[in-house]
């Protein structure tokens, strides 16, 4: 009687049955804007980005919500498996729906685009937003030619492609 029983957890389990990871993570209290503020310090200075810069990118990418996803994109700063792997050597899934681990790989990500964008000598800020989001293969295909790469319609990103690196006011 016991091996059917055990026959019948193993086929529930490999049928996907359990609760999936990224489900545990989201059940989680959404962190607020301050803690979001908070946690981007530390990783713009290490980068020497702007927080003000990062803190409006995610309010582009994701509106604030770690459980965003777009396609192959996830989370706060909508990373696809690609560009995740390029800087992290985590599993993206669950760890893509980890809040701080996606801003860590986000961000990691932003310093390894200026640097290969800088290493080819070509580096902008708006190409730098067009390599996070469309992605460096896309902006390199278009042979880094602004004038071929769409700015994104998203009122933020325009802010921030014509130079303002702080369209979104940072919590108090």
């Amino acid at each position: 009687m016991k091996a059917p029983l055990f026959f019948i957890a193993l086929v529930l389990l490999s049928a996907g049955c359990r609760p999936k990871p990224a489900a545990v993570e989201l059940a989680l209290p959404p962190p607020t804007r301050l803690e979001i503020w908070n946690a981007i310090q530390p990783l713009a200075i290490r980068y020497q980005l702007e927080p003000a810069f990062i803190y409006a990118l995610i309010e582009a990418e994701s509106n604030f919500d770690p459980g965003a996803r777009h396609g192959e994109a996830r989370g706060l700063l909508q990373m696809k498996p690609r560009a995740w792997r390029t800087v992290s050597t985590a599993p993206y899934e669950p760890t893509v729906w980890d809040w701080r681990a996606n801003l860590e790989a986000g961000i990691d990500y932003l310093a390894y685009s200026r640097s290969y964008l800088h290493k080819k000598t070509t580096f902008s800020y708006p190409l730098l937003l067009a390599a996070f989001h469309y992605g460096l293969d896309y902006v390199e295909d278009r042979s880094f030619d602004l004038d071929r790469i769409s700015i994104p319609p998203n009122s933020i990103y325009r802010q921030l492609w014509a130079g303002n690196f702080s369209p979104v006011a940072p919590p108090n």
